[in-house]
């Protein structure tokens, strides 16, 4: 019996087998991954909380992954630079990005040039979060919450500062003052370290702070705290009481930072990073070097959940930036 082949359909089958090209090399891409150095963006300055987080995953992605992991500070426009930097990059798992909750949640909303939402990304985990700290002067007179709240109802011009306009604590003071139904003047500075310096020298007295940066001066009695604004109390400032405890629920916020690749990273490469991330969460040692630093680990919050999280906080936060009228200039 004599089998015969069209010659009309060999263009077809070269056209199949060229189709599947693609896909093969993909799949031979990931098996290979990483046969090279992997650059970690972290949207920070050295030493800043997100480059604290960063330094210590890329330790451990190196060991994990048997090759270098590089951070590369790109601190600037609230994570946007970084963010963008990431969009435009291979989706080959050679380029990672330490994401936050303002570079996800506040820029998208409060600046028209990011032009990005989380979903625009591969979103691998949440790593650790942090909540802030109401705190002030002990000059500026009030000792507890109560008497913070008939203070500023008093004051004929009361100020509160932020460590970046934009930012959480940005936000967080001017739901204070819709809460309490007072203006106040927002004092913006470009970094914690210099919102400290002048909290601490009574120059900008009250504000939302960091915790890892205000707690030592809080223990020191340099600040007095009123509330910090997670769900639970913190396990720096374990006597102090938080937003929800002193009436204030809809201020409860904590800023973290994650993990997140382009978008179109292969599923093998981002299912690699994902189990070293989680490894990474469950060490004694990473948890205690985060602790020390103000972060807590959150362990299990990875992809979808991941992505779900920041896209609620993103609407919620859209509210808010919608109402006070912030836009990025």
């Amino acid at each position: 019996m004599t089998t015969y082949t069209s010659t009309a359909t060999r263009p077809f089958t070269r056209m199949a087998l060229l189709g599947l090209l693609p896909l093969c090399l993909t799949a031979a891409h990931a098996q290979a991954w990483p046969d090279k150095p992997i650059k970690l963006l972290a949207p920070s300055t050295a030493g800043g909380p997100p480059d604290v987080y960063a330094r210590a995953l890329a330790d451990h992605l190196s060991k994990t992954l048997g090759q270098p992991v590089v951070v590369e500070n790109v601190p600037a426009v609230g994570g946007m630079i970084a963010a963008q930097q990431i969009q435009r990059a291979p989706a080959d798992g050679y380029t990672l990005l330490v994401t936050t909750a303002g570079m996800m949640t506040i820029t998208p909303n409060a600046n028209p040039k990011a032009r990005y939402q989380g979903a625009d990304f591969t979103q691998i985990c949440q790593g650790v979060e942090a909540a802030l700290v109401l705190a002030a002067h002990p000059q500026l007179g009030p000792k507890t919450y109560p008497q913070l709240s008939q203070w500023l109802k008093a004051e004929k011009n009361p100020t509160y500062s932020s460590y970046s306009p934009g930012s959480p604590a940005h936000f967080l003071g001017y739901q204070l003052s819709e809460a309490l139904k007072v203006e106040m003047t927002h004092i913006p500075y470009k970094s914690s370290p210099q919102q400290i310096t002048d909290m601490i020298g009574n120059v900008a007295p009250l504000g939302f702070v960091q915790i890892a940066t205000a707690s030592p001066h809080i223990k020191a009695g340099k600040l007095m705290a009123f509330a910090t604004t997670g769900t639970q109390r913190s396990p720096q400032l374990p006597d102090v009481p938080t937003v929800g405890e002193i009436g204030l629920p809809q201020l409860a916020t904590t800023v973290w930072f994650g993990l997140s690749a382009p978008k179109g990273v292969p599923a093998p490469i981002v299912q690699r990073l994902t189990e070293a991330h989680q490894q990474f969460a469950g060490l004694p040692d990473v948890q205690a070097r985060m602790a020390t630093a103000g972060l807590t680990v959150t362990p299990g919050i990875c992809g979808d959940r991941f992505l779900k999280n920041m896209e609620a906080e993103s609407v919620r936060w859209g509210r808010v930036i919608k109402s006070s009228g912030f836009v990025v200039d």
